[in-house]
């Protein structure tokens, strides 16, 4: 109550100031040219007045008024230099500009005060939905909360600001300069939403105890509200994302053992046999047989390979590590190459390159590019009938390069063109083996370089994967 006393106190002196100020430069003015009559003297002080209100508050204005009164009174009214009144009508006159000047002063100042309040609370509310925003927005909480903390202290009378909240360990603290060691003890406003306590605002006002009004506690309340609905939406957005994280995990982990139950013991029982075949000593065999099996041991051993490293890759799509080195590239020389590598595979097909003279280089990432054609070819060598052909092609697009691998086997379902690009995803062909993983590793690819991959069918039967990588990075 003694604080409160003296910021009363410290008001009064400040309007009786003003008062004085006001009152003393309207006589001034209004002295300056001699034999001027009482109304024009009014209208001076009702100035005064005025100015006093729109810049020190209604007590400001009322003792202008009241020191306005007694001035032109002493100064403006006949006898001159007394309290006294000569006519009645002078009476009438300084009665009216009491009334006037009181009504004028405290409408004005209330008007100020209501257009201040509105500002503030504009500025307020503004500041509310900013914060809430950047909290939704996925901007790390501590930083928007520190923000937030610093917002309190500028706003309201509190030396210190402590925001706990459950989605981290260590609160956010906001200073308003430097703090003794002697702080009182906090207000705490908690944030409550769906009845539920999600944190708190504590409110430090320290040595002297400096009182929040009503309307500020209120606003903090509000704020604490708006708040805790937003770190209860971030929470629930966490537990959905971890609830669909874990979903997926088990999806993939499920569809991840069907591949190795399946995909990796083919191979290795083929090379289990073809082993124990060579090593078994009571068999003779000729040398074109030992030769069979020493390949079949080298192409499920290269197969393994495969859907070993395309399980790395998918381990590191997933874990967004999938980061090109792009460098400018022929993309011709580098089709060329891979059709040349992969020769063996592509043996029982007519391989066709339709390669556009002067096509531009590509920012690629070469060793990328070239496990995504070498995933489309292994595809269309797989999907196709032996004999067919395989078409490959490169073209300028606007501001783009699109290759086409094209096949002339059973053809994808439009239905089912978007699905085969998820990862375990099998055709439904006789021949679909594999653990379904090229497609979607391959999107991922194109997709890194700013491209975009999709299927279409070829004319005449068959399937066309087509790829778009652009000219700029």
């Amino acid at each position: 109550m003694q604080i409160v006393r003296e910021r009363h106190g410290r008001g009064l002196v400040r309007s009786a100031l003003a008062a004085i100020v006001f009152a003393g430069v309207a006589t001034s003015l209004a002295a300056i040219p001699s034999g001027i009559s009482t109304a024009s003297a009014a209208l001076v002080y009702v100035l005064a007045v005025t100015g006093a209100s729109a810049t020190s508050g209604l007590q400001a204005g009322l003792a202008t008024s009241i020191l306005s009164f007694i001035a032109l009174n002493f100064f403006f009214t006949q006898p001159i230099h007394t309290l006294n009144v000569a006519k009645p009508e002078d009476l009438v006159a300084l009665a009216a500009f009491l009334v006037v000047s009181v009504i004028v002063g405290t409408l004005l100042s209330s008007a100020v005060a209501q257009r201040t309040r509105a500002e503030r609370r504009e500025r307020e509310a503004l500041l509310l939905q900013h914060f809430g925003t950047r909290l939704l927005s996925g901007e790390p909480e501590a930083q928007v909360l520190a923000s937030f903390a610093h917002a309190i202290t500028d706003l309201f009378p509190v030396i210190r600001c402590e925001i706990r909240t459950e989605l981290s360990a260590e609160p956010v603290i906001a200073e308003k300069g430097k703090v003794d060691g002697a702080v009182g003890p906090p207000e705490v406003v908690p944030m409550v939403t769906m009845g539920r306590e999600v944190g708190q605002i504590l409110l430090y006002h320290g040595p002297p105890p400096l009182q929040v009004s009503m309307d500020e506690r209120n606003v903090v309340r509000a704020f604490a509200s708006q708040m805790g609905l937003a770190l209860e939406g971030m929470r629930l957005g966490r537990e959905a994302s971890q609830a669909r994280l874990d979903a997926e995990t088990n999806s993939l982990r499920a569809a991840l053992f069907s591949s190795v139950t399946h995909d990796l013991r083919t191979p290795l029982a083929s090379i289990t046999a073809s082993v124990t075949s060579l090593l078994d000593a009571d068999t003779s065999f000729t040398a074109e047989d030992r030769r069979d099996l020493l390949e079949t041991i080298r192409q499920e051993a290269e197969r393994l390979n495969r859907l070993v490293g395309n399980l790395l890759d998918l381990s590191r799509i997933r874990a967004g590590a999938l980061t090109p080195s792009v460098t400018p590239t022929p993309i011709d020389e580098v089709i060329e190459a891979v059709v040349a590598r992969m020769q063996p595979t592509l043996a029982g097909h007519d391989v066709r390159l339709m390669l556009r003279d002067n096509l531009p280089d590509v920012p690629i990432d070469v060793v990328l590019i070239d496990q995504v054609l070498t995933n489309l070819l292994e595809n269309a060598a797989k999907f196709s009938p032996a004999g067919t052909p395989i078409v490959v092609s490169a073209t300028r697009w606007q501001d783009s390069v699109e290759v086409r691998v094209s096949d002339r086997g059973e053809g994808i379902p439009r239905q089912e063109r978007e699905r085969v690009f998820e990862p375990f995803v099998r055709g439904d062909h006789e021949s679909a083996t594999g653990a379904g993983l090229g497609l979607s590793i391959g999107r991922a690819i194109v997709e890194s370089h700013g491209g975009r991959i999709w299927i279409e069918g070829t004319p005449g039967g068959g399937t066309t994967l087509v790829f778009e990588l652009p000219l700029r990075v």
